[in-house]
């Protein structure tokens, strides 16, 4: 009696990969969902990307927020208002405008991430901030 299933040495035209398109719409479906809570928690800043911090011109604009909440535009003094108009018009000028954000560590997040939102504020995408190792 012949049954259904014959041990052939005929090659298998057909592989069932329903179990693979399963698996990966599965990982897709997750992939999607933390990509989107990873992209809402973080803050984007572009930071610089030297080889040899010799051979780069490192020209920027230096924003300065010291311990007391005073801040500095290129070593002047200014208001969060005047930085904000300043920031604006130098954006204007120059749309590949690079900043620089120095902050003292006893300022809160709050006080930075205000900063940071006036120059994304004023159109300028290439922020850097700026840290000092600690003293022994």
């Amino acid at each position: 009696m012949a049954s259904a299933q014959e041990d052939s040495d005929e090659p298998i035209y057909g592989i069932n990969v329903t179990p693979l398109v399963d698996i990966t719409l599965v990982l897709l479906i997750i992939f999607m969902a933390t990509a989107h809570l990873i992209v809402h928690r973080s803050m984007t800043l572009n930071l610089p990307k030297v080889a040899n911090a010799e051979n780069v011109p490192t020209q920027s604009i230096q924003i300065l927020l010291e311990a007391d909440k005073s801040l500095r535009l290129n070593n002047q003094p200014v208001t969060l208002q005047d930085l904000s108009v300043n920031m604006a018009q130098m954006g204007r000028l120059d749309p590949g405008l690079k900043v620089t954000l120095s902050a003292d560590e006893r300022v809160s997040w709050g006080d930075v991430a205000a900063i940071l939102d006036v120059l994304r504020g004023a159109g300028i995408t290439h922020i850097a901030t700026e840290v000092q190792p600690k003293r022994k």
